[in-house]
């Protein structure tokens, strides 16, 4: 067998990546697409753009509880209960997905969120009840779009375009929730009460599901690889956290503990520099959006552990900027351009770098990812705590140098995997 029989690449001297373990011997990754058609891609991206809308709804929370006589402290409860089911929904997505397939679970889950979203919508007739069991749809539904999605489309694609596809996803996903709190806004003011934007949320979810019902037929009739080995076990997970794949998810972990630590307490940095955090979310949203939009086709042609390393390398900078910056908005908001260019592309590059990874050493490609997911929340809920002891015992710049320190290690944990990457690749050169 010739080596193009065996092998596929992410682009120009990237990680070389056989044949997935879990290629079925009628469905060769040669004959997975180069990319989907625009009219599977467009709706599936519209329909993670409305249900991140949805999932990014819980900033109005304290707004809806308050407006019915309830303590708008309560929400942070009902947050809990969205996170734990989130880590649930997180570690059964794949067992499930085995027995009804992904496209028809993540439908259920975007009527689970939509029924979140009503529950939200009427917690002034039936009390908290609601607004707790809201959270726990909320946190579910969200949980298995989240880890699902990117798998939907790793299974449909060639290595050498997956992470392109990933990067639009991941950018609709962020233009939702980005979208989400102007909206939310807006529809409050005019119907007078959040309990309206709740339903305007409710309906852009059943508009996702719709969506990706009219596309599944077309959806199933692409080639695409078989669904086994998804369900995760504490034997899968240890295959990959016992491989090079536990680098990307190591980094994505970490890269997670700078995002969460930055925007929980953006408003607390605002204060300190005397201005204000809407010129982090607004800079930064825009700034993502656009980025994971317009270089999307672009990341595939770059090597990975280069192109991770160049993206920590401008986080790290980021974060340093604004631990240097005194009280100007201009280097505010240079700062955040920095650390969004950074972090924004982050997510989709370790994504497909976790997937060549378990690619090339025969591990389950859904699992890696799968378990990639599971070390961004362990990040995303892990560090704000932590964060928070930090600044309760030193300030807030204390919590920023420790910021630096883990953009540091993951900019380490980069040029590991780019000399492990060619080293791997020079014997193989000589061949």
């Amino acid at each position: 067998m010739t080596k193009t029989d065996n092998t596929s690449r992410c682009g120009p001297e990237t990680l070389s990546i056989p044949a997935a373990a879990d290629t079925a011997p009628d469905t060769p990754a040669e004959a997975l697409a180069d990319r989907l058609p625009a009219r599977l891609f467009a709706p599936y991206l519209a329909s993670a753009v409305a249900l991140a809308m949805a999932y990014g709804s819980s900033f109005l929370l304290p707004d809806a509880l308050r407006a019915v006589g309830h303590p708008a402290a309560t929400a942070g409860h009902v947050v809990s209960i969205g996170t734990v089911a989130t880590l649930v929904g997180s570690l059964a997505a794949g067992r499930l997905a085995e027995r009804t397939g992904i496209l028809p679970l993540i439908i259920a889950s975007a009527t689970i969120m939509a029924a979140a979203m009503a529950c939200f919508a009427m917690i002034g007739t039936g009390g908290l009840v609601l607004a707790y069991a809201g959270g726990l749809f909320l946190g579910l539904g969200w949980a298995i779009v989240y880890v699902l999605a990117p798998v939907q489309l790793i299974h449909c694609l060639r290595p050498s375009v997956r992470l392109e596809a990933l990067t639009l996803l991941s950018g609709s996903q962020m233009l939702g929730i980005g979208l989400s709190a102007p909206l939310g806004r807006a529809v409050a003011s005019h119907v007078g009460a959040p309990a309206g934007a709740y339903a305007c949320y409710a309906a852009f979810c059943a508009v996702a599901a719709a969506l990706c019902l009219a596309i599944r037929p077309r959806m199933a009739a692409q080639p695409q690889l078989p669904l086994r080995a998804v369900a995760l076990s504490g034997a899968s997970i240890l295959s990959i956290l016992r491989a090079p794949t536990i680098a990307p998810v190591l980094m994505i972990g970490v890269a997670a503990c700078t995002f969460a630590g930055l925007s929980m307490f953006q408003g607390l940095y605002a204060a300190s520099r005397g201005t204000t955090p809407d010129i982090f979310f607004l800079a930064f949203t825009i700034t993502t959006v656009v980025l994971r939009f317009s270089v999307a086709s672009l990341l595939g042609k770059l090597p990975l552990p280069r192109l991770a390393l160049a993206l920590f390398g401008a986080t790290f900078l980021g974060i340093g900027l604004l631990s240097l910056n005194e009280s100007s908005r201009i280097t505010y908001s240079v700062a955040t351009v920095l650390f969004a260019t950074g972090y924004g592309l982050t997510y989709s590059t370790l994504n497909a770098m976790v997937v060549s990874l378990a690619a090339a050493r025969g591990l389950s490609i859904p699992v890696a990812s799968q378990v990639f997911t599971l070390g961004y929340f362990v990040g995303l809920f892990g560090f704000p705590s932590l964060a928070g002891t930090v600044i309760a015992a030193d300030g807030i710049d204390a919590a920023l140098l420790v910021m630096m320190g883990l953009a540091g290690a993951n900019i380490a944990g980069a040029c590991w995997v780019s000399r492990r990457d060619r080293a791997d690749r020079e014997p193989a050169a000589h061949r």
